[in-house]
Order: structure tokens, then C-alpha cells, then sequence
């Protein structure tokens, strides 16, 4: 009954375009925006859907991801689904971290696929934190988590003050963030066999590609596998 309730009161909506669930929706979307989540044609390695009629991915032609990175994306990083990720980030809307890691571990079964032994969030920097109270990065991960009995390993930290890569053009975006981020100096003898790396957007790789490096330097990964989760993905 109180569930009855609480529906009456605060009703349930669409956490990408916040209109009312009704019961025939799917968990946290509505039918429109659940048939726009990724699942197929879709690049082996960056993840983004192949263009109509393509054999390879365009993508992948000018952008270096290395063969033992896979990237998973729920979304592309436009129109609607830009305009939710942001909310969830800048409007404090963190009930949508639970949605967007049942929507990875319920419906598309990453993890039944996937071979992780540890959850790693990209950090956010320390005066954003306070600005903004949460570090989305985390709170999916601590989601997927839950979901999956995964171990989370908030092992990385921002090192030094950068602009915003939302600020920065395609050009700037890997001078910007080149050398901000390192894994924490209390870790110390700690190896995983494969990771997954989750943040919110996904446009360059620049960021990913710091965390990796960091990673890759403290020599945590044993067998490299490095899969990346992002709720959104430039396409």
C-alpha cells in the first residue's frame, strides 16, 4: 500500500524524457526512449552503432582504441539523452545512477558477458565535488555494485586543476586532462585481472585514456582487459 502511495504522490517518469511510466512501460524508461538504448550493429570496440548499410565503423578510423579496450554505451550524447545525463549531473537527480546500472546489468547483461573482477569510477575533481555534492562516476558505480556484488576500487584522483572537458574543443580536450589524473597514494599491491572504468559521457576518450595511463603505470591490471561504461557516447 505504501508503494500505492508513494506512485499517487510522486509519481514515476521517464529518466530520459521524464514523461509518466505507465505499466507497460520498462523499468525507468518509457517504450520510446527504451527502444533507442543500444544493442546492435554496434563496434566490437568503441561501442557506437555502425552507420546503415557500413561494413566497419567510421569511428574507430579516426580514433585509437586499443584492442583490448571495449566500450559499452546505453546512449548517444545528443538530443534527449543529452539534456538527462546533464540533469542527473548538474540538477542532483541521483536516483538516475540506479536506473542506468539496472538498464547494464538487467537488460543488456553485461555482466554475464563480461569478465570484471573490479569497478573503477572516474574521478571527479575535488571543487567540483563540493560544488556539486556527488561524483556521478561513483554513484553509477556503486549501482552497478550492488547490482552485481562487484567490488568498487575508487582508486584514482584528480591531481591538478583542469578547465572542463565540456569547455574544451576536440583539440584541447587531451593537453587539458593530460597528466590530472593518478591513482591514490595509499594504494599500493593491487592487481585485478578486468576492469571496467565507468563515467557518465564519453566524446573524445580523453579522460578514459588518462585513467587508463594512470592505471597501466601503477601496473593494477594483470591480464589488461579493459572494458569502459558510459551512459552516454558522441556518435
Amino acid at each position: 500500500m505504501y508503494d500505492d502511495i508513494k506512485q499517487l504522490i510522486f509519481p514515476s517518469r521517464c529518466i530520459v524524457c521524464q514523461t509518466l511510466l505507465g505499466d507497460k512501460d520498462t523499468g525507468c524508461l518509457c517504450d520510446k526512449c527504451y527502444s533507442f538504448v543500444f544493442r546492435h550493429h554496434l563496434c566490437p570496440r568503441c561501442g557506437r552503432p555502425y552507420f546503415a548499410g557500413g561494413s566497419h565503423c567510421i569511428h574507430c578510423e579516426h580514433e585509437a582504441i586499443s584492442e583490448n579496450i571495449q566500450i559499452t554505451a546505453l546512449f548517444p550524447y545528443e538530443s534527449m539523452f543529452r539534456k538527462a545525463v546533464l540533469r542527473w549531473k548538474y540538477k542532483g537527480i541521483r536516483k538516475y545512477a540506479r536506473g542506468y546500472a539496472d538498464l547494464f546489468v538487467n537488460d543488456l547483461c553485461l555482466f554475464e558477458k563480461f569478465d570484471i573482477d573490479g569497478l573503477i569510477p572516474v574521478p571527479l575533481a575535488q571543487s567540483r565535488l563540493r560544488r556539486r555534492g556527488f561524483n556521478q562516476a561513483l554513484d553509477l558505480t556503486n549501482e552497478l555494485s550492488r547490482l552485481t556484488d562487484i567490488k568498487v576500487y575508487d582508486i584514482l584522483e584528480r591531481t591538478k586543476k583542469t578547465k572542463p572537458q565540456s569547455k574544451c574543443n576536440k583539440r584541447e580536450r587531451r593537453t587539458n586532462i593530460k597528466g590530472s589524473i593518478a591513482v591514490k597514494k595509499e594504494i599500493s599491491n593491487l592487481t585485478l585481472n578486468n576492469i571496467a572504468i565507468i563515467d557518465d559521457i564519453y566524446t573524445t576518450g580523453a579522460t578514459i585514456k588518462e585513467c587508463i595511463e594512470a592505471i597501466k603505470r601503477h601496473k593494477i591490471i594483470k591480464n589488461k582487459k579493459i572494458y569502459v561504461l558510459t551512459v552516454c557516447i558522441g556518435v
